[in-house]
């Protein structure tokens, strides 16, 4: 095949190459959009469009292989694969677990059909069990009729070879002309991971035009670049290298003389020529604890940029290039982190984000095709579906407010229909309440209560539109020929007559969702049945815009097979920029045997599977074996010919384990260095006075004055604004319903003769009288007998003491209880030592005085963080206790 391969010795400068005048005209497919972008930025020859990716090369050869059709379509194959496949023991545990790790599996078959793995061939005995599953699987589809939906095109003519090659470059630039290129020969530049699809790509290419594969190298460093070597070496082809342009750090390179040297001084380790580092090149390694405190420092160097790009008079670069210092890690998964802060910088929202995709991936969450029903396992489900604004309401966010106050009466409902019957009981409650004074003083501390009769209405009629519309797309699906085709026809018509028709649609969303639908166009091409599992995995693929023009991801942190790209552009770059590498540690510097291959695969797998004859086959498994390799020269290579500042940094704590630093930098000596530490601020936030002007009359009492005494951020919530104490959590309600029965009990039983059996069938009569105010408790076995006993011992301990008769409840008491009614506990800590402090008794006249609201706005409403936290009813909205672990 016309295939050659060259390396260059300097990435600065390729065009003093001897070969440099037959490929630069040629169009070069780069192995990141990244270095893509650097050989644009570097070398004037490589405008005019004639730099892509090899991504997008393999998708001009394999667009139908590398489409959402086509992986949907499989999906359904492997399904049927499953179901035909014969176990003897476990088989529906062990089919069970093939289907819910499907993704994985179409991963893995993928690559065994790009690869042609021959069944006859392939030594199963040396496999794991889930190897043999896979293998068998394969088997089975490439067997029988299932295969024509993993059928991979392998002959293209030299017309559709140099048309991919055209498409392959449009989709870096369409309006660009290329008729001035020269597509007789290609060069592949960078590569190191190869998968089979880009060796595929290659062979077939190699067919018609000359191919060339280009990669750097430095020959006094040949331990490091050992790897390139050996990846190369599988294609059995001659490696042409002129090796001159030798890399040394120079002074002249004062920038970035010190990271260049520590690049010299690392490979001298690796070649096994310690004496060689004479030179004294101290340096840092800074040490995070953990990935938040990474992720919170590289947010700080992002925040920083953001604020640069506001002035900028013209804005129109990435926020990227404003952050003084350049993230590169040999783990990112610290972006999974950062996603969450800035959604927008990882590319468009997928629609599937947007409320309105939240409503439909809720109802297929809930819906439960064996029964043919809703199945509610989470409660937020329900809610996404009332926030995505497809049920109408007369104010966004009642129906949320309408639920949040009820779901605790509901929270052990399965259907939507069990909801509702509560919601009937909820009503008829509080009905009763409004016409007794004794069921509406208990009922205005329980959340649920706080709601009326017409909303607990307006609620139920949204549940029941909703069960309706997710019956509606979902009832048949299971029983219909072509269901694919039919739910995705259904959801099209809902965006365009539902979503597009509204007129408070946001121009923003009415295009993406326009963008959907002509994705959607696709449906019609879909002639899969497939189960409602597999419906669920593949929403995503059809319920996606089509990609607009201009707009793409921009990692905040890279990975290392970005460097290579991104170090070309330091050259121009301002002096005072910082490329940081990070994850120096050894566990993340290194690579396991299954890290680099989906499940079940991995490098054992390959090595036992059969006998390595296709060349091609040989490169991707040795590519995979190799990326611990590749990890060490990316960083090697990228302190080499970085032309500005460096900093090094690793993470050392991450899942309970501890990492070590990475070993060539320990034995360099590297001096630990921490990230600057943030003022602590407990204190601080503890104290912190919030002023809020309240201008409305207030009659308060003593319970208020209590509330202020514990936290005048309490006060300020249930004193100013709610009036009274509203029990919202599922801790509090309970310990609410305990005080209740315990001052029911005690009003019952005054005057009686003390034995365990009269006190435990009280228990049990007021337990079953209120009850019916807590519905959330029946049938909860383990919870009442914890209510009963806590309640039992109570009264033993504090209220009958050594008596034999229970005592007659006087005044006091009968404060002291409802009392206890409002704020839960009256006494934490050592005995009765803070209940005089807080619940002292004052005269009316000095509340006035004491709670004026002249003098409570100048004094502010500060949050008091102790051991009263745990039993506030507004913790949930102060959060404070949470903030310094009083949960």
């Amino acid at each position: 095949m016309p295939l050659s391969i060259y390396t260059y010795s300097n990435p600065y400068e390729i065009n003093k190459e001897l070969y440099w005048d037959s490929i630069k005209n040629c169009p070069h497919f780069c192995v990141s959009q990244t270095m893509a972008n650097g050989m644009i930025g570097t070398y004037e020859e490589m405008t005019a469009g004639k730099v892509s990716t090899v991504e997008n090369l393999v998708k001009g050869l394999f667009a139908y292989w590398e489409s959402s059709e086509c992986k949907i379509k499989q999906y359904t194959v492997i399904d049927e694969a499953i179901n035909r496949l014969i176990i003897t023991e476990n088989s529906e545990k062990i089919k069970q677990s093939l289907r819910f790790n499907r993704k994985q599996l179409s991963n893995s078959l993928r690559i065994l059909f790009e690869l042609d793995m021959s069944i006859e061939e392939m030594r199963t005995e040396l496999m794991t069990e889930e190897q043999r599953h896979l293998v068998e699987l394969y088997r089975i589809i490439r067997k029988s009729d299932l295969v024509q939906d993993f059928t991979l095109k392998r002959h293209f003519t030299e017309v559709e070879i140099e048309n991919a090659i055209r498409d392959g470059m449009k989709l870096e630039r369409e309006n660009v002309d290329i008729s001035a290129v020269d597509v007789d020969t290609i060069v592949i530049h960078g590569v190191h991971q190869f998968s089979p699809m880009i060796l595929q790509t290659i062979e077939l290419v190699a067919k018609y035009k000359r191919v060339i594969l280009l990669f750097n190298y430095q020959q006094q460093y040949k331990n490091v670049y050992q790897t390139w070597i050996d990846v190369y070496s599988s294609f059995d082809l001659p490696i042409k290298s002129q090796f001159t342009n030798e890399f040394k750090p120079t002074p002249l390179l004062a920038n970035s003389y010190e990271g260049n040297l520590l690049a010299d001084r690392m490979a001298n380790l690796v070649e096994g020529h310690p004496e060689k580092n004479e030179e004294e090149c101290p340096f840092e390694v800074m040490e995070f604890d953990n990935n938040t405190e990474f992720a919170s420092y590289v947010a700080g160097v992002f925040e920083d940029a953001l604020k640069r790009q506001e002035k900028d008079k013209d804005p129109r670069r990435s926020t990227l290039y404003y952050m003084q210092e350049q993230f590169y890690a040999a783990n990112n998964s610290v972006n999974n982190i950062l996603k969450i802060y800035y959604p927008g910088q990882f590319g468009e929202r997928h629609f599937l984000t947007y409320p309105i995709g939240h409503f439909f991936l809720s109802i297929t969450n809930m819906w439960n095709a064996e029964e043919g029903g809703i199945q509610i396992e989470n409660m937020n489900d329900i809610v996404e579906c009332l926030n995505s604004g497809f049920i109408r309401e007369e104010t966004p966010g009642k129906l949320y407010s309408i639920f949040n106050r009820t779901k605790e009466f509901f929270v052990r409902a399965e259907t939507i229909d069990q909801i509702i019957e509560l919601l009937g009981k909820l009503k008829k409650r509080i009905g009763k309440a409004e016409k007794d004074a004794i069921e509406k003083c208990i009922g205005s501390r329980l959340v649920y209560f706080d709601v009326t009769q017409e909303e607990i209405d307006t609620l139920v009629a949204a549940l029941e539109q909703l069960n309706q519309i997710t019956k509606l797309f979902y009832a048949d699906f299971e029983d219909t020929e072509n269901n694919f085709k039919k739910f995705y026809r259904r959801i099209k018509e809902f965006l365009e007559t539902r979503i597009l028709e509204a007129e408070d649609l946001e121009d923003e969303f009415r295009d993406v969702v326009k963008r959907v639908l002509i994705r959607l166009e696709e449906v019609d091409k879909i002639d899969a049945t497939g189960s409602f599992d597999v419906l669920k995995e593949t929403m995503a693929y059809y319920l996606k815009q089509e990609a607009k023009k201009g707009i793409s991801a921009n990692w905040i942190v890279r990975d290392f097979e970005q460097i290579d790209g991104d170090i070309l552009k330091s050259r121009k770059q301002n002096k005072d920029i910082v490329y940081h590498f990070a994850c120096l540690s050894d566990n993340d510097m290194n690579v396991t045997r299954r890290d680099r291959f989906p499940w079940p695969l991995d490098v054992t797998f390959f090595e036992v599977a059969q006998d390595p004859i296709d060349w091609k086959y040989q490169v991707y498994v040795k590519s995979r074996r190799e990326y611990k390799n590749f990890k060490r020269y990316a960083l090697i290579y990228g302190l080499q010919f970085n032309r500005v500042k460096f900093k090094l940094s690793y993470v050392k704590n991450i899942d309970d384990k501890e990492n070590e630093m990475f070993y060539l930098l320990k034995i360099l000596e590297a001096q630990n260095a921490y990230p600057e530490a943030k003022p602590e601020g407990a204190l601080p936030e503890a104290v912190r006075q919030l002023h809020l002007k309240i201008n409305t009359e207030n009659n308060y009492g003593q319970y208020d004055f209590y509330r202020y005494r514990i936290c005048k951020y309490r006060f300020l919530l249930e004193s100013t604004i709610e009036k009274r104490a509203v029990f919202r959590d599922h801790f509090l309600l309970l310990k609410y319903l305990e005080i209740l029965l315990e001052n029911e009990a005690r009003v019952a039983l005054q005057g009686q003769i003390a034995t365990e059996d009269v006190l435990l069938d009280s228990l049990n009569y007021e337990y079953r009288k209120l009850e019916r105010k807590f519905e959330f408790v029946k049938d909860m076995h383990t919870e009442r007998m914890d209510i009963i006993t806590n309640a039992k011992n109570y009264l033993q301990k504090s209220v009958l003491k050594t008596s034999t008769t229970f005592p007659m409840v006087s005044p006091t008491d009968d404060i002291y209880m409802k009392k206890r009614e409002e704020f839960i506990y009256l006494q934490l800590g050592n005995g009765d030592v803070n209940f005089p402090g807080y619940f002292k008794d004052v005269p009316q006249g000095e509340i006035d005085t004491r709670l004026n609201s002249n003098r409570v706005d100048a004094v502010g409403y500060a949050k008091s963080c102790g051991e009263w936290c745990q039993y506030c009813a507004v913790r949930e909205i102060c959060l404070e206790p949470y903030k310094y672990g009083r949960n």
